[in-house]
């Protein structure tokens, strides 16, 4: 039943248990029976705004007023009637304080820097194939793993045999680089033999189902499609303010979407053990559209007449009040000109059947058939047993007698294994309403904003009243006698700081000494200006830590302050929001739950669909989706914890930029850990990075080592060509010698001798001989410089070998 204006039931809640003819009847008549029952249970003056006692708190706050007042706070917007009391004091009539009461925004910083928070934080997914058919590919891969495993370790003892005998076949051969290569290579395989940990390891990690891989990357596809990520930072925005977050989910023009639904025109099921709003029974929300959005939307179910009267409620301004009974547009300056349509969705029951079968090899089987479905044991049919089961239906309103797409949510998902779950498409959780009303960031700072605004308006009175200090003195003493009447004489005391008085101006009486002719008064508010701010300072400060906010996480820290302190502050305040960060990580995860589930029913219309989209880093993906794949998986989302994924990241990162400094890994490398995404994507960029540096700094060791074995080599050749020039530069000195010694006793044996020329080719023979002698001489002596030139140039090579060995020495330090 729903109460009118009066106060008094006049409607019911339709039938749900109706079989579907039943809810088509009548051009659709029990859809806009239900649309119409929700609407009013919603948005009435006795639904949205007071039907039942769970709208309206304590002091008779509706709950829609509750959430446009945080609303308006959080924009610096404050009602002044609910002051009066305060700005007037002695009643209307004697009207306001000489004072300006605004609203001093304490509220707003606070929540910005919780949207901040969100957006820092990570939220590291992973999307897994449950169906059975997927369970049965991963453990044949395994299998498959685990299998070649085992072969690898009974043949490899034999491998190893085989290639020893090789090498002492070819032992004392040289083999050509090519074999060396080989015999590397099957070596290199053998170290790498996997074990069954690392298989597990493999399957968890590195492998993926085809069904996963493809809707991991559709999942990627919609998240930047959708601009998920700022939809849940505006999502979490209205969690903190109105203490809801609220998203749609669903197929618009072909394509799965995702809206932020505004708490101020949404209502819902409000079950006491209701923990999330997709769980509940029904939900209706209120969108303003303008009306070449609604033709967008609707135009192809609408006629000529109904898109006529659309404009017509556009352009009569009574679009806003449709209803006597309906106040949701109190304030027109909220929704302009503008639609409105309501959007409500429900569950009810349907009828199915689970039919018990024979088929072509004679074996019973059973499946779903639809309730107008009849049973025929010519084709081997047994029997069947009839049962309802929940299904979500959804109807919208525009105006007030416009209905259109009236019928089951398309999409729904259903899991065979429990056919009477389903789930709405507004997803979303309420904050604090355990046994209460919902209480937000705003409902526990409010008050303290309130307080800090009377008390802002106390120092704006004080300070109008704040007189400073005042100067007594008898106007008698001013020195008319010397022309200086009153004027001249605050001039003279405002430029030349000078005041000049005559006791014995005529008139004066009694003692006029300087002192008792001038006195001070003290008129200044300064100490009391100063206690209220300090109570100001004290409520601000309140206002945060009654959120977890305390001073040190919004900056503020005294000059004096603890390191250790201000550690533990920030400690203490992520332990105070861990909880609200986790609920609104539970959020985020229905939602893409409902998203992936959705995509597989507007694909499966599209067999041929491609997907082209750029992700963060600017890389380019090309997603050819497979829709039987996709259509027969089923699909779970899980999540990591939020708080701990966001240290471990941090660490991830700081440890990071240690290796860069110890040069474990490249500065690209450390840029790649910080853009990932998750805490498993960081590890394993870090591990990936670690081991190609190790890679690399073993290629360079082995190189250098190379070149150190090269240049010994070349060392000892070096020395024994050096030995073997010496030996033959001692052969040619000795022979030389020799034939320095014969020509010398030829000489002396020819100067006794009376023929002089014996060869009698008319030169002397003495002459010869010592001619002879001469081109000796001159040969022994190029000689000697061509052995200084080499020892010259052995110097240098020496010098140069020694030179390179140094730097080699000083490059490995470095490396090392």
């Amino acid at each position: 039943m729903i109460a009118n204006s009066d106060g008094n039931f006049s409607a019911a809640m339709p039938k749900h248990r109706v079989t579907r003819s039943q809810k088509n009847a009548d051009n659709k008549q029990w859809y806009k029976q239900n649309i119409d029952f929700l609407d009013k249970r919603s948005f009435s003056q006795v639904g949205f705004n007071g039907y039942g006692l769970d709208t309206f708190d304590t002091n008779g706050v509706s709950e829609y007023k509750r959430m446009k007042v945080n609303y308006d706070l959080f924009n610096n917007i404050v009602n002044i009637r609910d002051f009066e009391y305060v700005i007037k004091p002695f009643g209307a009539q004697a009207g306001e304080l000489p004072a300006n009461f605004t609203n001093r925004d304490i509220i707003s910083p606070k929540i910005k820097m919780l949207m901040g928070m969100e957006m820092k934080r990570p939220f590291s997914w992973k999307i897994l194939a449950i169906n059975e058919e997927a369970t049965t590919r991963r453990e044949t891969k395994e299998f498959e793993l685990i299998r070649e495993y085992v072969i690898n370790s009974i043949v490899s003892p034999i491998r190893i045999e085989l290639e020893q005998k090789a090498l002492s076949q070819t032992q004392g051969k040289e083999l050509t680089p090519e074999q060396q290569q080989q015999i590397q290579q099957q070596i290199e395989q053998e170290l790498q033999a996997m074990t069954p940990e690392e298989v597990k390891r493999y399957m968890a990690r590195e492998h993926q189902d085809p069904a996963e891989a493809l809707a991991h990357q559709l999942l990627e596809y919609l998240v930047q499609k959708e601009d998920i990520a700022t939809k849940f930072n505006q999502g979490f925005k209205h969690l903190a303010i109105a203490a809801k977050e609220i998203f749609w989910v669903g197929v618009l023009n072909g394509e799965p979407a995702i809206s932020v639904v505004n708490p101020l025109y949404f209502d819902y099921d409000k079950s006491p053990d209701l923990e999330f709003i997709e769980d509940g029974e029904w939900a209706t929300c209120v969108y303003r559209l303008s009306p070449s959005k609604v033709i967008g939307y609707f135009g192809d179910q609408l006629s000529n007449d109904e898109i006529d009267k659309v404009y017509n409620y556009y352009t009569q301004m009574m679009n806003h009040v449709v209803d006597a009974n309906f106040t949701f547009n109190v304030n027109k300056e909220d929704e302009g000109w503008t639609v409105r349509v309501v959007h409500c969705v429900w569950k009810a029951l349907r009828k199915i059947g689970f039919l018990s079968y024979v088929d072509e090899n004679g074996e019973v089987q059973e499946r779903l058939v639809d309730e107008g479905y009849t049973l025929n044991r010519e084709q081997g049919d047994i029997s069947c047993k009839w049962e309802w089961i929940p299904e979500v239906y959804q109807g919208y309103k525009i105006g007030t007698d416009i209905y259109v797409n009236m019928g089951p949510v398309p999409g729904q998902f259903k899991d065979l294994s429990n056919l009477y779950e389903c789930k709405l498409p507004y997803i979303g959780a309420v904050m604090d309403s355990t046994n209460s009303l919902p209480t937000s960031f705003v409902d526990r700072v409010k008050a303290y904003q309130y307080y800090y605004d009377i008390i802002m308006y106390r120092v704006e009175l004080l300070m109008a009243s704040d007189k400073g200090k005042l100067l007594m003195m008898n106007i008698g003493m001013i020195p008319e006698s010397a022309g200086i009447d009153t004027e001249k004489w605050l001039y003279f005391l405002e430029t030349s700081k000078i005041g000049f008085m005559n006791p014995n101006e005529e008139g004066n009486k009694g003692d006029y000494s300087i002192p008792n002719a001038v006195k001070e008064i003290d008129m200044s508010l300064a100490s009391d200006i100063n206690r209220y701010i300090q109570l100001a300072e004290y409520i601000e400060r309140r206002a945060g830590v009654s959120i977890g906010i305390p001073p040190e996480a919004e900056g503020q820290i005294g000059p004096n302050a603890a390191v250790t302190n201000t550690k533990q502050a920030l400690v203490q305040s992520s332990h105070v929001l861990e909880p609200i960060f986790d609920l609104h990580n539970h959020v985020k995860k229905n939602v893409l739950q409902k998203l992936v589930d959705t995509a597989k029913y507007a694909y499966s219309e599209n067999p041929n669909l491609k997907l082209y989209y750029i992700l963060d880093d600017f890389s380019r993906r090309l997603l050819d989706i497979d829709v039987d794949l996709l259509e027969n998986s089923t699909y779970g989302i899980f999540i990591s914890n939020s708080s701990k994924a966001h240290e471990a990241k941090e660490l991830v990162a700081q440890l990071a930029h240690a290796a860069m400094q110890s040069q474990r890994i490249d500065l690209s490398d450390v840029i790649k850990v910080v853009r990932a995404e998750g805490v498993q994507e960081a590890e394993e960029l870090l591990e990936a990075s670690e081991s190609k540096k190790r890679e690399e700094m073993q290629r360079e060791q082995m190189s250098q080592l190379e070149k150190q074995q090269q240049m010994q080599q070349e060392m000892i050749a070096h020395q024994k060509e050096m030995k073997l020039f010496d030996r033959e530069t001692d052969m040619m000195k000795e022979k030389a010698r020799t034939e320095r010694e014969i020509q010398k006793q030829t000489i002396m044996s020819l100067g006794f001798s009376e023929d002089k020329d014996i060869d009698r080719d008319g030169k002397p023979d003495i002459l010869e001989i010592a001619q002879h002698g001469l081109d000796a001489e001159i040969q022994q002596r190029k000689q000697d410089l061509d052995e200084k030139k080499f020892d010259h140039q052995k110097k240098l090579d020496l010098e140069k070998i020694k030179l390179q060995k140094e730097k080699e020495k000083d490059k490995n330090k470095k490396g090392n």
